[in-house]
């Protein structure tokens, strides 16, 4: 396995767009500035500056993510802008769970259970088949998002701002949490990456990404019926003001034309989601990576060249509680995953470690992400500057 791999597999789906976009960044010789929940800057100086949110570039809007994350909203303006979507409704966990059944009973089973807001693509429950499943999942569902299994900082766009409320002594959700039914589509399962008004990346997948069933799949980029690709792009076309998007579309047959046949959209997002071209090929999800930064750097007035291979970066690490023990773990946190370091600079009373790393900028993307999310040493460090020293395209 190539350090590369190590640094992709050992990193949460939910922080791999993030993790990417700071080894694009690293690669492309730039500085960055990187604080908690993956936000990144890339001073500018005296020009435009780049940011990312979980891997997310700048050119997407808070407003356009907001409606993405509205499942509702998003359905509806997926709906005026002509794009298929499955028979859904929406409902109450307090009131609702009986008027939920009836309406699966009405679409038919199996269908979905899923948040009506929030993140997209995850915590979703396919291939229910009768009340039982539905119990089932408002059962997970209830818990507070904080409690859930494999529960992560990674939100961005919408917050739930109600205080939780309490149930036999449990805590759970507020009664006002929405959640939806929707009929099940069957066929072939595709993750379709847009992003600048192209489709990127078409991905067949073998189970669901939204259900964490997706053990694999096949990149069908070049095979796809331009019937697939033309709904993608109306899709995207349907949220405008994103960067990127991910688009999960069930159609029969990825290299036929529709005709007739039952497809839909089922998921929309305004992450990349690159974790699924992971699984498939890690070099693609590095690819598509590079490919958003270096368009985002372009269009922003940059001058960027080709990627280094290995990096040597100088690092800041700031808001260390106890610096003389995070200087020796940060040390022996890079020499277990393969790099180079070298602590140069200990200030006890401001809490900072400043240094220097070498190698694969993955692996250096990945340890920055583990010091920011306080999992070396339980370390609470609140900001990484990284600033390459050699090879740096940083021209304007």
């Amino acid at each position: 396995m190539s350090a590369d791999t190590h640094a992709l597999s050992s990193v949460p789906a939910a922080e791999l767009d993030g993790v990417l976009a700071l080894r694009a960044v690293l690669r492309a010789g730039l500085d960055a500035e990187v604080y908690p929940r993956q936000v990144c800057y890339v001073p500018a100086g005296d020009g435009a500056e780049l940011s990312f949110v979980h891997g997310l570039p700048g050119t997407s809007g808070l407003g356009p993510v907001t409606f993405a994350q509205d499942k509702r909203m998003r359905r509806g303006l997926l709906e005026r802008n002509g794009v298929p979507v499955p028979s859904s409704a929406t409902f109450t966990i307090g009131k609702g769970v009986k008027a939920a059944k009836r309406t699966a009973s009405i679409l038919g089973y199996p269908v979905v259970v899923k948040p009506a807001v929030g993140d997209n693509g995850i915590e979703t429950f396919r291939d229910i088949h009768d009340d039982a499943g539905i119990d089932a999942a408002l059962e997970y569902l209830r818990n507070p998002t904080s409690e859930r299994e494999g529960f992560n900082r990674s939100a961005y766009g919408l917050t739930e701002l109600r205080e939780p409320g309490e149930e036999n002594g449990r805590i759970v959700v507020p009664p006002g949490y929405m959640f939806m039914v929707e009929k099940q589509l069957e066929g072939e399962y595709l993750r379709i990456l847009v992003s600048d008004g192209e489709v990127r990346s078409i991905v067949r997948c073998h189970g669901a990404p939204s259900d964490g069933s997706m053990t694999g799949g096949e990149d069908v980029t070049e095979d796809a019926h331009e019937d697939v690709r033309g709904l993608a792009l109306r899709a995207s076309a349907g949220l405008p003001g994103l960067g990127l998007c991910s688009i999960d579309m069930v159609v029969p047959d990825v290299t036929a034309p529709f005709e007739e046949s039952t497809v839909g959209v089922v998921e929309f997002s305004e992450r990349a989601g690159l974790s699924v071209q992971a699984k498939v090929d890690p070099a693609l999800a590095e690819r598509l990576s590079e490919e958003v930064v270096h368009r985002y750097a372009s269009a922003s007035g940059w001058t960027v060249a080709e990627p280094i291979g290995e990096v040597d970066v100088a690092f800041e690490a700031h808001s260390l509680p106890d610096p003389d023990r995070g200087g020796e773990a940060i040390a022996a946190a890079a020499t277990a995953i393969g790099l180079a370091s070298e602590i140069t600079r200990i200030d006890t009373l401001g809490g900072l470690v400043e240094g220097r790393f070498s190698g694969e900028a993955g692996l250096i993307a990945r340890l920055t992400n583990e010091l920011l999310d306080g999992d070396v040493e339980q370390q609470s460090v609140m900001l990484v500057v990284l600033r390459p020293l050699t090879g740096a395209h940083s021209g304007m």
